[in-house]
């Protein structure tokens, strides 16, 4: 039998074409997304197709002296080149997915930092600072029981924001008591015409989530949602249920009425982006205004 060199370039053809095939279509439709049996009938499927091919080509173009039927190159050059390019168009394109996890992760922790570092410069200046120790000295002065707590809430307000904050994800109840401490130090400032109602119900209890994802819609609310003449009312609802996190803010909006975008340098649209980067699909954030009110509705799948 004398072998035709046109069979090796014919039959190289469909393997290299099924790298492509795998590493743009199959993989990441298939194997990234957990549908492992279908990949691999896929994967059996276009090996058939190969060594079907391969078979034909074989016929075709190879010399057959003395009649001689020639053996179907089933385990030849096709199948060996099929398996080298399965094998490589996967790892590479693991090796692709890998490094975009990781650029994806440091995206993260990129805007984590700058998102920190954003809150450190809102919380620890010297407007916040003073009119909160504004208040903690008139209560010390007039020897009110609350000294001692407001100092308690200030203090572990500052330890969250400069100490705890600093991991991808933080316990519940830790973002939990930022949020209460947070707005009792609001509170001990606001006129009694501003009524902060804050409600938690559920269990946080072994859940984590990405820090400072709530207070931005809370600081919002409070800084155009407060004023010393007219009565104000924010409201705020935090359900936990399973590994589901519901979070509502509603607040009227004050009679002149400016647009409700936070100034504080993080922003309602800088924590849409951590959502959409952090939790992706699993999350789902509404803002709806009307002309006297303002709404957030935020739903997230914690971990």
């Amino acid at each position: 039998m004398v072998f035709n060199p046109m069979v090796s370039i014919l039959t190289s053809i469909l393997p290299i074409g099924f790298y492509y095939l795998n590493y743009y279509k199959l993989i990441p439709l298939l194997y990234l997304r957990k549908r492992t049996f279908i990949y691999i009938l896929s994967v059996i499927g276009s090996l058939g197709i190969v060594i079907l091919f391969s078979f034909i080509c074989f016929h075709l173009f190879n010399h057959q002296p003395n009649g001689t039927r020639p053996m179907p190159p089933l385990f030849g050059h096709s199948t060996l080149l099929f398996i080298v390019v399965l094998f490589v168009s996967l790892g590479l394109r693991m090796n692709f997915e890998y490094k975009k996890a990781q650029e994806e992760k440091a995206e993260i922790e990129k805007q984590k930092l700058n998102t920190e570092l954003s809150y450190l410069k809102a919380q620890v200046n010297p407007h916040f600072l003073f009119n909160t120790l504004n208040v903690i000295y008139t209560l010390a002065t007039i020897k009110s029981d609350q000294t001692a707590d407001a100092v308690m809430k200030l203090s572990k307000l500052m330890r969250y924001v400069i100490l705890d904050a600093h991991t991808p994800f933080v316990p519940l109840e830790k973002e939990l008591g930022y949020v209460e401490n947070f707005i009792e130090l609001h509170r001990l400032r606001l006129s009694n015409n501003n009524l902060i109602d804050l409600q938690i119900s559920g269990n946080p209890e072994g859940l984590q989530i990405a820090p400072f994802i709530l207070i931005p819609f809370v600081e919002n609310a409070i800084k155009h949602g407060t004023s010393a003449i007219d009565l104000m009312i924010i409201r705020i609802d935090i359900s936990i249920l399973k590994n589901q996190l519901q979070f509502s803010v509603v607040n009227n909006k004050l009679s002149a009425g400016s647009e409700m975008l936070d100034s504080t340098g993080v922003g309602i649209e800088n924590t849409r982006k951590r959502l959409e980067m952090i939790y992706k699909k699993n999350h789902s954030l509404k803002i709806r205004q009307t002309d006297k009110t303002f709404e957030v509705n935020l739903k997230l799948e914690l971990i």
